[in-house]
């Protein structure tokens, strides 16, 4: 599997992080990105790695979003200027940062074994959360670790309404009997840059029935990114004079 197109969330700063402990004040969560490396010119660069203040299985480094994620894999690496990693972590997330579930139940998932090769897990199935926690449950040395998660991108979504889609007056719907339609094509403002999906909804009903029951419905036919056909119909003794609707029209993009 490959990370390719997806997110990285500390790379591209795009969530917040926070830690069970810090060793001290240049061995923060601001040293845990994958690949971190220190300029080697002094000590306020601090260490090349997150490293926990307490060595125990309470240690915790979470990353936080202001919406929720879908994410998709996580990947560890070790302390690059010592011999300290993490061997084996759980993960733990959560979509309200109140109630917090744990992956595979908790099970342990397999870390590094050096400083610098980095160890890529692919969930099972996404992780849908706003906030997602590492674990570490065994290490070499000290808990030090660097991290990356990865996630689908955001979609957004774009919407277009338009209104005045008419059928002209005195319509074919006004003569015959049986299943009747009209058909309006409709442009949109601007092409969608993906295939949308339009709702209708009528804004004006003219028409007469010998049994006191309106039939008629409308609905979109041969959406495209540019456009589609608004079906205007009914069935039966109905007499339709004219129907007018609106549209609107929204895609993730």
């Amino acid at each position: 599997m490959s990370t390719q197109g997806l997110v990285t969330l500390l790379g591209n700063a795009q969530c917040h992080l926070r830690t069970s402990t810090n060793y001290n004040g240049v061995h923060t969560q601001f040293n845990a990105a994958l690949n971190y490396k220190n300029k080697g010119t002094n000590t306020i660069d601090g260490s090349e790695a997150w490293c926990s203040s307490i060595v125990d299985t309470n240690q915790y480094i979470v990353a936080g979003c202001e919406v929720p994620r879908t994410f998709m894999c996580v990947a560890l690496q070790g302390r690059g200027d010592h011999d300290q990693w993490v061997t084996s972590y759980k993960i733990r997330y959560s979509l309200d940062n109140v109630t917090w579930s744990e992956y595979r139940n908790g099970a342990a998932i397999t870390g590094v074994t050096d400083r610098n090769t980095v160890v890529n897990h692919f969930f099972d199935t996404p992780i849908r959360a706003r906030s997602i926690a590492i674990h570490p449950l065994t290490w070499n040395n000290h808990i030090s670790l660097r991290c990356e998660f990865y996630t689908q991108p955001v979609q957004s979504s774009v919407t277009q309404v338009g209104a005045d889609i008419y059928t002209g007056d005195n319509c074919a719907l006004n003569t015959g009997s049986g299943k009747r339609e009209v058909v309006v094509p409709v442009k949109f403002q601007f092409e969608f840059a993906t295939l949308p999906k339009v709702a209708l909804n009528f804004d004006q009903i003219d028409c007469t029935d010998a049994t006191n029951q309106t039939r008629i419905g409308v609905q979109p036919r041969n959406i495209t990114t540019k456009g589609f056909d608004c079906v205007f119909y009914t069935w039966n003794e109905n007499k339709v004079y004219s129907l007018r609707a609106d549209y609107i029209a929204t895609a993730l993009e």
